[in-house]
This record gives structure tokens, sequence and C-alpha cells, in this order.
């Protein structure tokens, strides 16, 4: 009863982690994006306010979950993540291991969970750079400027303070720059207020100038673009053309990568039915291997070393045997680690011939303990199969089930505490950059900590393990 127990709540576990997992997957890019667009191209509104604190609420979220697992079951190898998504997807019904299932799963939360990686990356890089161009400077005293009904005149340079400019008079110049607003008691009102200008500026030189009229002493925002004056009341942190430049490279960017995965590498696929056209062979899993696989002599592709070379590719592969015949199987998975966990291991391997992707033939392998892992065969492989007689159509039992073996859900459990830290840090600077108006040298050197500190704590997790597998390969040696 003790061991049953205890593999029941190994299972429970398995099936929790992959949960906990998608929502991470889920609410981690569309925070990232949602604060992105929001810091790009919304000015301070009651919308930009609400999406702030959900994104960032839907982050703490995601990262509040991610720590309590990597404290519960944390640290554990791929190998180890592998093993246990190979037992929960082995429990499930079946009329027997050698038949073939009529039902074949479709690969929803693979391509997701990649795609998701994919808009995070590049989405983080503009969200880093926004922050960078951000100008965080009045934005106190534009609020109340424009709350209070501001309007922008032109007046002229009393003052001029801690100038940083360049040496040529058509160097851009940041300094602290004071005018004067007219008093509704009579008189004027010294004003002073930092700015960044395109051009070097001197005592009697105008600058685009906002305040109340008759309350001069709510302050007054400036700069020698009325378009960037205009800006800073409006409450936008990043300048118009800073928007401009940065949001549609990031969309591009994102677009490009995710349409370049997805037409070379994904193994999306929808839930199919398995016919008899389809073509099956009973395979045994021998380990892993590398399939090298070269432009056949006489083709386009083979007319000159450099060619022959480029469109020559190397596959890291499941090797699965089959009547003493090896046959490659790849899929999006760490291959080292499946051949370890999937070695020995028998089934089928299917496919439809006419279900191609490139140069391979989308493929599934079905082990007789109720798994369906998802990958593929390159076409030359697949037909020099059905050359040799290995091949038999598929005879489908409508009463076999079996179960999308994901050997990727587990990967909230692979990390461990020093790399879940260097996230929390990171997600401090963030909220920090986002929540403090305020501007300093602190910035900088908050922007380069969040940058920085994933990286730390993924190189300490690494070094870490490092020392763990030389330590139990010293004592093995002394054993």
């Amino acid at each position: 009863m003790s061991g049953k127990w205890t593999f029941d709540k190994v299972v429970n576990d398995i099936r929790t982690y992959p949960r906990c997992g998608r929502f991470v997957t889920v609410a981690v890019p569309l925070a990232l994006v949602s604060l992105t667009a929001t810091w790009l191209f919304l000015g301070a509104a009651p919308v930009r306010t609400a999406i702030l604190w959900s994104s960032l609420s839907s982050l703490a979220a995601a990262l509040v979950i991610w720590v309590v697992v990597v404290l519960r079951d944390g640290d554990r190898s791929r190998g180890e993540s592998y093993g246990r998504a190979v037992r929960a997807a082995s429990v499930s019904p079946g009329s027997g291991p050698a038949t073939v299932p009529l039902r074949m799963s479709g690969t929803l939360w693979l391509p997701i969970r990649y795609g998701a990686v994919i808009v995070t990356s590049f989405t983080l890089t503009a969200l880093w750079v926004t922050l960078a161009a951000a100008d965080a400077r009045g934005t106190g005293t534009s609020a109340v400027l424009a709350r209070e009904g501001a309007v922008i005149e032109q007046r002229p340079i009393v003052k001029i303070e801690n100038q940083d400019a360049g040496s040529g008079p058509r160097s851009s110049a940041t300094a602290d720059y004071t005018v004067l607003l007219p008093s509704p008691t009579g008189g004027d009102v010294p004003a002073t207020f930092r700015a960044d200008t395109n051009r070097r500026q001197g005592i009697g030189s105008e600058l685009y100038v906002a305040s109340v009229p008759g309350k001069p002493e709510l302050g007054a925002v400036g700069d020698d673009r009325r378009a960037e004056v205009e800006r800073q009341l409006d409450g936008r942190a990043v300048e118009i053309g800073s928007a401009w430049t940065i949001g549609p490279l990031w969309l591009l960017a994102t677009l490009a990568a995710t349409m370049s995965w997805c037409l070379t590498e994904s193994i999306r696929r929808p839930t199919r039915t398995v016919t008899p056209d389809w073509l099956t062979l009973r395979v045994t899993v021998t380990g892993t291997g590398q399939h090298t696989e070269a432009p056949q002599p006489g083709s386009p592709e083979a007319a000159d070393e450099k060619k022959r070379r480029a469109n020559a590719r190397q596959l890291p592969c499941l090797m699965l045997e089959c009547r003493d015949q090896q046959l490659p199987f790849h899929s999006q998975m760490g291959i080292d680690a499946a051949g370890s966990v999937l070695s020995g291991t028998r089934g089928w391997l299917l496919w439809h011939p006419g279900q191609r992707r490139g140069r391979d033939v989308l493929a599934e392998l079905v082990g007789d303990d109720g798994w369906q892992l998802p990958g593929a065969v390159p076409v030359r492989v697949a037909e020099q199969a059905v050359v040799a007689g290995l091949t038999e159509p598929a005879q489908p039992d409508p009463e076999r089930r079996v179960r999308l073996l994901d050997l990727g859900a587990g990967w909230m459990v692979t990390a461990s505490l020093p790399g879940v830290m260097g996230f929390a840090v990171a997600f401090g600077c963030l909220a920090a950059l986002l929540l403090v108006p305020d501007d300093g040298a602190w910035r900088w050197w908050t922007a380069v900590a969040g940058v920085l500190a994933p990286g730390v704590g993924f190189t300490m997790q690494a070094m870490a393990r490092m020392d763990s597998e030389a330590a139990a390969q010293q004592l093995q040696g002394r054993r």
C-alpha cells in the first residue's frame, strides 16, 4: 500500500507540474507583450495603469508558482523529468500492447511552449530597450500640469546650470534650464526644469515651455521640440521617434523568428485518425545516434562541394531497430535524456506518406506502455523502409488508447533555486523601473542588474550541478 501511494503521489505531481507550466507559458509572454506595447504607445491614463498592474500581477503569480515548484521538487535533471513524463503518459487504458491506436493526439502545448519562448525572448529585449529609452524626468510635474490644463508657449532661457553638452554648437545637450513665468500678482516667477535638447542652448534661446496660466508655483516642463513637451504632458514614457523605431523592429523580429521556427522546426499537428493508408513498423528503441543526410549525387543540391555542405544536415536522433535495420527518429527533445529513458522500449512507428514537412515525414512513435511521442523521420529513410518491405498497412484498433508524451512538460522542476532567484531579481528590477518615475543613474544600474541576474543564477546552477556530478564520479571511482 505504501509503494502504491507513493507512485500515485508521483503521478499526481507530474500532472500538476504541466498545468503550472501551462499557466506560466501563457501568462509570461502575454504580460510582457502588454507591458511593452503599453509603455511604447499609451500615455498616462487609467487604461495604462490597469494594464501595468495586471501584467505585473501575472508575472508575480508566475514567479511565485515557479518558486513553489522548485522548492517542492526542483533541481531535477532532464532525465528525471523525462522519466516522470513517461510514467505519467503510460498510465492509460488499452486493449493490448501490440495494437495500433485509431486516434493520434494533437501537439497543442508543445508548439505553444516553444513559441512562447521566442515571443518572450524578443519582447524582453524590446522592453529593456524601451525602459532604457524612457524619460522619467518630470513625470510628477507633467502629470500635475496636464491635470490643471497647462498650455505650451515659447519662453526665453534666463539661466542654465549643470549643462552636459558636446563641443559643437549643434550638439545635443542636457541641462537644468530656468525660465520666467508670469505671476497673477505681478512680476515674474522663475521655474527650473531639466531637459534634453537637440541643440546646445544659450541664455536667451527660446524653449517650448508648458505651464499653467496663473499658477507658476506648479512649475514647468520644456524642450526645444514641441512634440516632446506634448509627450511629457500626455504621460508617454518613450519619445514618439523611439516608439516607432522600437515597436516595428520588435514586431518584425518576433514574427520573423516565429514564422521561421514554425516552417522549419515545429512539429505542430492536429488530432488525426489512423487509416489503412498509414504505414507502420514494429520497432525497438536502441538508444541515440547521429544521422547524417547528404544530398544525392546528381541532384541540384549536390552540384558542387559548397552546395553539398550547405544542404547536408546532421540530426541527433533516437535510433529505432526494425528487423536488424536502424531508423532515425528525431523530435524536439533532449536526445541523450530521451535515449536513456526510452532505450529498450518497444512499440510502433507510424506515418502517413503524404504528411511531409520539408525533408521529413511526420511520424508518431507509439509505445506499448500507452504513450505517443510525436516526431519525424527523414523522407529518404521512410522511402527506403518501404522499398525494403519493412512496413505494413496500419490496422487500427478503435479500443486502443494512447496519451501524448510531452517530454518537456516538466521543465519547471529542472531549475534550482539560484536560477529562479535570478528571475526574481530581474522581476524586482523591472517593477522598480516601471513604478518609480524618478530619474537618475540608479535606473541604468537597475536595468543592467535585471538583464544579468538570470544569467548569473543559471551559471551558479550549472556550476553546482557540475560539482555534484564530479563528486559522484569520484565516489564511484573509489568504490
